[in-house]
C-alpha cells in the first residue's frame, strides 16, 4: 500500500496518512496538493510531505482513508520550498501545514472554472522606467564588480548593499537582474509596499519587456491565480512585489533582491510570522542563489551581521553625479507659537509652488481628527472592542469633490471645514465604525469637539492656504480601490500634483523627480512609541523622507518639525549620519541586551475576560521561571500595549535569549497546556512589542 503524509493549514502541529488510490500512484509526489477527508468536512486542501509504504504509521492501515483526488497535474512545490517550509516551522515557532501554506501563495484557491484574462504578466515596456545609463558612477560600478561575479557564477551568496538615497540602487538592481536573465535563470524582486510596485514594474518592464509579473494583494483571485500559473511554467521571467512574492514558482531562481530591507512591512503579522529577509536567505541557500539585500539606512540586525561576517558588506556613500543631499532645517516646535505647521514650512510650500516645483509632507496618522470629545463632562469616543480612541474621518458630502482614489484623479478639492454631520468614526485597529455623534452620548452636551490631526485634516488646511494648488493624499483610506497607487504614481510624475500629503508609504523608494522640499509634521511620532526599535524607526522615517527630496536636477531642502531637536536620531537624521546614529543605537542595543546581541520572542495570551488572561499569563510565567536555560530571561507579564483589541483583554510576556541559546527556549511552550478560552500566539523575532 502506497500511503502519503499530508498537512493541512491548522495550527496544530500534525501530519496524517492518507492511502493513495491507485489511479494517482503514478502521478502523485511530495509537494502536490490534494483533496481529502479531513474530521466532518467531506473535503479539505492538503500538500503531500512525503510517500511511504505504512510501515511506520500510527495508525492501522486498514482504517487509513483514501485521497479524494489531486488537485493539479504537477506539484505545487518543489522539494526545496518543503525545505523552506520545514524551516519556517522552526524558526517561527508554527506547524508544519500552517508553515507550508505559507510558501504556497494560491494556499487552499481552486482553479477557476472560467478562463481569466490577466496583465499580471506584461508584454510591453512602461513609462517611467529608468533609462539605461550610459556610464556608470565610481561607487556603481565598485558595486557591480563585487556583485557582479556571484550571479554570473550561481550559487548562494548574502550582501548588505548599504546606498545613500539617490546613489542608483536601483540600476545596480536591474543590471543584477540582466545578468541572472542572461544566464538562464529568473530574479525575484522584493519591495516592502504595495505603493512602490507601480514604479518598480516601470522600470522592470521598460528594461526588460515581456516577461515581468507583479504580484501583490490588489490582485483578485483569479489574477493570482493565473500568474501563479505563468511563473510555474516558466512564461515569468521576473516577479516583483510585497513579500509574498519571495514565494512564486519562478523556475532556477538566480537573483533575490530585497530593496528597502530594513522595512517592518517585510514581517508577516500573521501565521507564518516569518520576516522576508531571513525566508529569503533561506531561500537563497536552498536554491543556490545569490541574495542582495538593500537599504540606505539598514536595520540593525542586517548591520550587525556584515559585521560578523554572515553578509558581504557593499557601500555606496556618494548620490549620482554628486548631487548635494537636501539642505535639513530643524524646527523646534516648542519655540513655534500657534498653529502645527511652522512659518518655515508654510513659506517653503509657497516658494515650491512659485517656481512650479514638488513639495512631500508626511505625517504619519491617517484620518481627520485623532480624538473626540466632550467638553462638558469629558466623555472621548472610543473604541468598544479595543479601548482605544476613535480616529474621526471626514465623508465626502453630496456635491463635494471625490478624493484622489476615484476613478479620476481629482485635484479640485472644496476645502469645507469639518462637518460632523458629514464624519465617521472608526477604530484603526479593528475597523469598528460608527456615525459621528450630534450630541454627546454620555451628557447629551452639544459640545463635542475634536483635536489632533490626520492627513485628511492637513489636506483640507492646505486647500484653504493654497487654494490654487494640486493637492493630492496618499494613505491607505486613498487607494483601496484597483491600481489607485499607481494613478498617484503616474500623476506625480506627470507633474499633475504640487504638493503630496501621505503616511509613511510615500517615504520609502519613491523617485520623484520634481520634488524639492520634504516637511515631516511630526518628526517625534516614532519616539513617543514604547519600544526599543524607536530611535531606529525615527531615524530611518526622518532619513528616507530627505532621500525623497532632491533627485533631480534641482537641489532640495527638508524641514524637520521636533519637540526633541537634540536627540541623537533626531540630530543623526540632519546630516544624514547613520554611521554616528548606528554606533550609538547599537551602543544601547548591546547594553540594554536587545537584538541583534539576543532574541526575542513576544507571548501574547487572549481572553474574552481579563482576570483570566491575567491568570493565564502568570501560570505560564511559573511554568517558564525554572525550565528557562542559562542566560535565557522571561520578562513580564504585563498588560500588552494594546491591552483590549477586538474585544478580548491581551497579557504579555517577553522571552529574552543570547542568539545561540534561543532556539532551546521555544521547544519548552509545547510543553505548556494553555487554559480552555484562551489563546497564545507566540511571534518570533518581533518588529514591535506593543
Amino acid at each position: 500500500m502506497l500511503v502519503s503524509e499530508i498537512v493541512f493549514p491548522i495550527h496544530i502541529d500534525k501530519s496524517f496518512d492518507y492511502a493513495v488510490p491507485d489511479a494517482l500512484a503514478e502521478r502523485i509526489k511530495p509537494g502536490h496538493r490534494v483533496l481529502a477527508p479531513f474530521g466532518s468536512r467531506r473535503a479539505e486542501v492538503g500538500v503531500v510531505l512525503r510517500l511511504h509504504d505504512g510501515s511506520g504509521s500510527s495508525f492501522p492501515l486498514e482504517k487509513i482513508k483514501p485521497l479524494a483526488s489531486l488537485l493539479d497535474p504537477e506539484p505545487a512545490l518543489t522539494l526545496e520550498d518543503l525545505a523552506l517550509a520545514d524551516w519556517m516551522a522552526k524558526r517561527t515557532f508554527c506547524s508544519r501545514g500552517e508553515a507550508v501554506f505559507g510558501v504556497l501563495p494560491v494556499g487552499r484557491m481552486r482553479p477557476p472554472k472560467r478562463s481569466v484574462v490577466s496583465s499580471a504578466v506584461r508584454e510591453s515596456p512602461a513609462p517611467y522606467g529608468a533609462p539605461r545609463p550610459e556610464t556608470f558612477t565610481a561607487d556603481q560600478a565598485s558595486a557591480l564588480d563585487r556583485l557582479l561575479p556571484a550571479v554570473r557564477s550561481g550559487g548562494f551568496a548574502p550582501f548588505l548593499l548599504q546606498g545613500v538615497n539617490a546613489s542608483g540602487k536601483t540600476e545596480i538592481y536591474l543590471h543584477l537582474i540582466e545578468a541572472a536573465l542572461e544566464s538562464g535563470r529568473t530574479a525575484i524582486l522584493l519591495v516592502p509596499e504595495i505603493g512602490l510596485t507601480p514604479q518598480t514594474e516601470a522600470h522592470l518592464c521598460a528594461r526588460f519587456g515581456a516577461g515581468v509579473a507583479v504580484w501583490h494583494s490588489a490582485l483578485s483571485a483569479g489574477e493570482r491565480w493565473k500568474l501563479w500559473q505563468n511563473a510555474r511554467a516558466g512564461r515569468v521571467r521576473v516577479i516583483a512585489g510585497p513579500r509574498s512574492a519571495l514565494f512564486l514558482p519562478l523556475p532556477k531562481p538566480g537573483l533575490i533582491v530585497l530593496d528597502e530591507e530594513h522595512d517592518a512591512s517585510y514581517k508577516n503579522d500573521s501565521t507564518p510570522r516569518y520576516h522576508a529577509r531571513d525566508a529569503a536567505l533561506e531561500k537563497g541557500r536552498l536554491y543556490g542563489c545569490p541574495v542582495v539585500l538593500g537599504s540606505a539606512t539598514p536595520s540593525m540586525e542586517s548591520l550587525q551581521a556584515s559585521r560578523d561576517g554572515r553578509l558581504t558588506p557593499v557601500r555606496m556613500p556618494r548620490r549620482v553625479a554628486d548631487r548635494p543631499f537636501p539642505k535639513v532645517a530643524i524646527v523646534d516646535m516648542r519655540k513655534e507659537k500657534g498653529w502645527y505647521m511652522s512659518d518655515a514650512l508654510v513659506n517653503g510650500l509657497r516658494d515650491r509652488l512659485s517656481k512650479g516645483e514638488q513639495s512631500m509632507l508626511l505625517l504619519n496618522r491617517r484620518g481627520f481628527a485623532t480624538r473626540v470629545l466632550c467638553k462638558v463632562c469629558g466623555w472621548e469616543a472610543q473604541c468598544p472592542n479595543c479601548r482605544v480612541n476613535l480616529v474621526s474621518h471626514k465623508e465626502t458630502a453630496p456635491g463635494e469633490k471625490k478624493d484622489p482614489s476615484s476613478e479620476e484623479l481629482d485635484f479640485g478639492g472644496t476645502g469645507n471645514r469639518f462637518s460632523p454631520g458629514a464624519s465617521s468614526l472608526r477604530c484603526h485597529t479593528c475597523d469598528h465604525r460608527e456615525d459621528f455623534p450630534n450630541r454627546c452620548p454620555s451628557c447629551r452636551g452639544e459640545v463635542v469637539s475634536f483635536s489632533g490631526r490626520g492627513t485628511q485634516r492637513v489636506e483640507g488646511d492646505l486647500r484653504l492656504l493654497f487654494p490654487n494648488a494640486r493637492i493630492l493624499r496618499w494613505d491607505r483610506d486613498t487607494t483601496q480601490k484597483k491600481a489607485s497607487h499607481e494613478r498617484a504614481f503616474r500623476a506625480m510624475r506627470s507633474n499633475e500634483v504640487d504638493i503630496v500629503i501621505g503616511t509613511q508609504m510615500i517615504a520609502q523608494g519613491l523617485d520623484f523627480p520634481r520634488v524639492t522640499l520634504g516637511g515631516v509634521l511630526d518628526a517625534d511620532s516614532a519616539l513617543r512609541f514604547p519600544d526599543f526599535r524607536a530611535g531606529e524607526r525615527a531615524f530611518r522615517l526622518l532619513s528616507q523622507v530627505a532621500g525623497r527630496v532632491g533627485r533631480g536636477d534641482v537641489s532640495g531642502e527638508v524641514i524637520l518639525q521636533t519637540r526633541h531637536p537634540d536627540h541623537y536620531a533626531v540630530k543623526a537624521a540632519e546630516t544624514f549620519d547613520y554611521d554616528a546614529f548606528s554606533e550609538n543605537e547599537l551602543a544601547f542595543r548591546r547594553e540594554m541586551g536587545y537584538p541583534p546581541f539576543a532574541r526575542l520572542a513576544s507571548l501574547l495570551l487572549r481572553a474574552k475576560d481579563d482576570g483570566r488572561a491575567e491568570k493565564s499569563a502568570e501560570t505560564l510565567m511559573r511554568f517558564l521561571e525554572d525550565r528557562l536555560p542559562v542566560g535565557a530571561q522571561a520578562l513580564g507579564p504585563a498588560p500588552a500595549f494594546h491591552h483590549h483589541r477586538e474585544g478580548s483583554a491581551q497579557w504579555q510576556i517577553i522571552l529574552k535569549a543570547p542568539p545561540d541559546s534561543f532556539d532551546r527556549t521555544l521547544p519548552l511552550l509545547k510543553e505548556y497546556d494553555v487554559p480552555a478560552g484562551v489563546s497564545l500566539t507566540v511571534d518570533v523575532d518581533p518588529e514591535d512589542l506593543a
